[in-house]
């Protein structure tokens, strides 16, 4: 039976994609229109032979029970259109940033038949797992998955599953900029901490590597460890514990300490020159775009080399000095 398919997707700023697809006795044909434009170099393709089971993945697809509008309260961002005709039967539907489940089943379909088009970006990443380890004796595992939507961690005498729901795709998006931007040097030094690296791409693609768990190795890392607790509302748990610290004076070593402000959970790193603060000093510290001076308690202190310092040398701030206030005593 002979069908037919004329799907747009697209946005304002990124412009629309239109295919139309006729698929008539065991072969198809297709063309493609940008922006309302015919694609000059594809006016129409030549027929394709097309398979049994490419046609079983159309009809597992069940088109004519989507529902015919997908609407979201976001604004701009993706729209579509679909018009399907299976013989006499016809479905027409629509979304804006909102889809069937299907819906990355049904791209896959079309990247099947028309791959220069590419609906779904094929370096994509699906899941990514970070392995953290610490002194060859400390191991934790982060897992994020893009399918489940869900986030894993497992810990050294615990797991914690977190349903992240509609902040996945926000978070995926954030780990595909962190992904994309970075450019690790391989260093031949045995680093304490480190993590390692496995990224599942959308087109089945695996890639591996291995990073000191630094700032300077992997900006932005930190950032986006925040951003992982913050989309995880019941996450309680740390991710990737830090070590425990014996205070020792180090000639020639960097002080770095993580600090908790008082009412939150996170954590935030300065650098002092003083080996005299302790895990549990409160200190001030500058906070902000105009330095203003506010109270944290130092949760840990530790002591690196310039090269793996946690973060550049000469972006970090300092720790102004140990503070002294009788309404901390309870903090």
């Amino acid at each position: 039976m002979a069908k037919y398919i004329k799907f747009t997707v697209g946005g304002f700023f990124g412009g629309y994609k239109t295919v139309e697809i006729a698929i008539v006795d065991g072969t198809a044909t297709y063309k493609i229109l940008r922006n309302g434009l015919l694609n000059v170099d594809k006016k129409k393709s030549p027929a394709k032979k097309i398979s049994g089971a490419w046609l079983k993945k159309l009809d597992a697809l069940k088109i004519f029970e989507w529902e015919k509008n997908y609407l979201s309260d976001i604004l701009d961002g993706e729209q579509w259109e679909l018009t399907f005709k299976d013989g006499e039967k016809i479905y027409r539907g629509s979304g804006s940033n909102a889809y069937p489940d299907v819906w990355e089943n049904f791209l896959d379909w079309l990247d099947e038949l028309i791959p220069e088009l590419e609906f779904v970006n094929r370096n994509r990443l699906e899941k990514i797992t970070m392995n953290y380890s610490r002194d060859e004796k400390f191991f934790e595992t982060l897992t994020l998955d893009r399918h489940e939507k869900i986030l894993t961690l497992d810990k050294k005498n615990s797991s914690h599953v977190y349903n992240l729901g509609e902040e996945a795709e926000k978070l995926f998006d954030s780990c595909q900029i962190f992904i994309d931007a970075l450019k690790v040097e391989i260093v031949d030094v045995n680093f304490s901490t480190q993590i390692n690296f496995e990224l599942v791409r959308h087109d089945g693609s695996i890639e591996n590597f291995v990073a000191p768990y630094s700032e300077n190795f992997l900006p932005g890392l930190t950032n986006l460890l925040e951003e992982i607790h913050s989309c995880a509302d019941d996450l309680t748990a740390e991710i990737f514990s830090p070590a425990s610290t014996e205070i020792v004076p180090r000639q020639g070593k960097y002080i770095f300490c993580k600090v908790q402000f008082k009412g939150s959970y996170k954590h935030y790193t300065y650098q002092t020159d003083d080996e005299t603060l302790s895990v549990g000093d409160v200190v001030d510290v500058p906070v902000g775009r105009y330095n203003d001076v506010n109270q944290a308690r130092i949760v840990d202190i530790g002591y690196f080399d310039e090269y793996e310092a946690p973060y550049p040398i000469d972006r970090i701030k300092k720790i102004i000095g140990k503070h002294v206030a009788d309404d901390w005593e309870n903090y």
